[in-house]
């Protein structure tokens, strides 16, 4: 039984057994160039990194890689850009501004203005909040899935609205929302429910233009969790922010149950969110991503046992130490503790427990995905 990869991806979420278990990637510019490099792959492409400094691999490259899945972002249109600046920052669309910082491991975005640092309930009512009803951008959106899901044989990923809890966090700066998130709820219950808004606009234009085209939809990133344990008490997650993440959540289904039901809702939360999961599950999280499996908490075997047959798991492979330090035969290893773990039937799409760093081998990103395609057919065997 050979699958196509949206065939495959198709066939894990909605735990039946597939050939192997899927695979998915998602790199930082500088390791994309350095991947594309060493695949011998020359062609010219016009990459354009987000903010945190991730690329959609090119298909051509997903295809020398083995890798079934592409994300569908939403199109930018003819949306009005920021005033030019002199100094060297970027501005986003809420008016957070970044430097743009060289680390040891790579390039990256750092926040340098928070413009509601120190704001009030009535500063919230007056700020010039953006408008997702760009211009073109529905059109922009519809033209590439359905070039991605006509010209391809990969499972297509919508990545529409942004997080709401970091959009929270950079507008505030971080102490300061946690500050607020403990002493002044009202406050931050508000900053949350006017990001909500904007984030299910953005997702309701992103679906309307791609929702037929999906396999999976990912409702951005909404880190709940540390290494060591949750980052919010249960009763704050519960009270305060799963509230308005569960809105969104339901907006979109009501959106996909009428034109495309089979497509699954995943969520991004890095670090220890086990104790979160139930309610996730109950609130319409499908999918999980990316399973830090350095967390506490977040052992594959245990995780698989207790919610594998609610839920799908998007990651688990370790990029904090295996991928960018280990040797390619430690990457192996690392792909069979993963598929021994999670991939029993179904449920389950292998890839780095978060975007792939510029520090990690090219060598390594390859041997991960040969390793999926020797130890992940099915059966399962440990």
């Amino acid at each position: 039984m050979n699958l196509t990869p949206r065939q495959r991806v198709v066939a894990a979420i909605e735990h039946r057994t597939p050939d192997r278990v899927p695979v998915d990637i998602t790199p930082v510019a500088d390791l994309y160039l350095k991947l594309k490099e060493y695949l011998g792959l020359t062609f010219h492409e016009e990459i354009k990194p987000n903010l945190a400094m991730e690329v959609i691999p090119h298909p051509r490259v997903l295809e020398a890689l083995g890798v079934d899945l592409i994300s569908v972002k939403l199109g930018s249109g003819r949306a009005p850009k920021p005033p030019a600046r002199t100094d060297g920052l970027v501005q986003d669309i809420w008016g957070v501004l970044y430097k743009q910082v060289q680390q040891a491991s790579g390039s990256y975005y750092e926040v340098v203005h928070s413009p509601l640092a120190h704001a009030t309930l009535d500063d919230l009512e007056q700020y010039p909040w953006p408008d997702p009803d760009v211009p073109g951008r529905l059109e922009e959106t519809a033209a590439a899935a359905r070039q991605f899901y006509e010209g391809t044989n990969l499972a297509l990923v919508g990545r529409f609205g942004g997080p709401i809890i970091e959009t929270a966090v950079n507008l505030m700066g971080f102490e300061n929302w946690l500050m607020a998130v403990a002493s002044a709820p009202e406050f931050a219950g508000r900053l949350l429910e006017f990001i909500t808004d904007i984030m299910i606009e953005m997702d309701r234009i992103g679906l309307e233009a791609a929702a037929p085209y999906l396999q999976i939809f990912k409702v951005s990133g909404e880190d709940l969790g540390m290494q060591t344990g949750p980052l919010y008490s249960m009763r704050t997650f519960r009270t305060l922010l799963l509230p308005p993440l569960k809105r969104r959540w339901q907006a979109a289904r009501q959106v996909l149950d009428a034109v495309n039901p089979s497509c699954q809702i995943m969520l991004h939360s890095c670090g220890s969110v086990r104790r979160f999961i139930p309610d996730l599950i109950e609130a319409g999280i499908r999918i999980l991503d990316p399973v830090q499996p350095l967390a506490a908490e977040m052992d594959s075997a245990g995780l698989k046992k207790d919610f594998g047959d609610r839920l799908t798991f998007h990651g688990g492979v370790d990029i904090q130490k295996v991928l960018p330090f280990g040797t390619p035969e430690e990457v192996a290893a690392e792909v069979q503790r993963c598929v021994a773990g999670f991939g029993a039937g179904g449920g389950y799409i292998l890839c780095p427990s978060h975007n792939i760093q510029a520090d990690t081998p090219p060598a390594n990103i390859v041997a991960m995905c040969e390793a999926a395609r020797t130890y992940g057919v099915y059966p399962i065997t440990s």
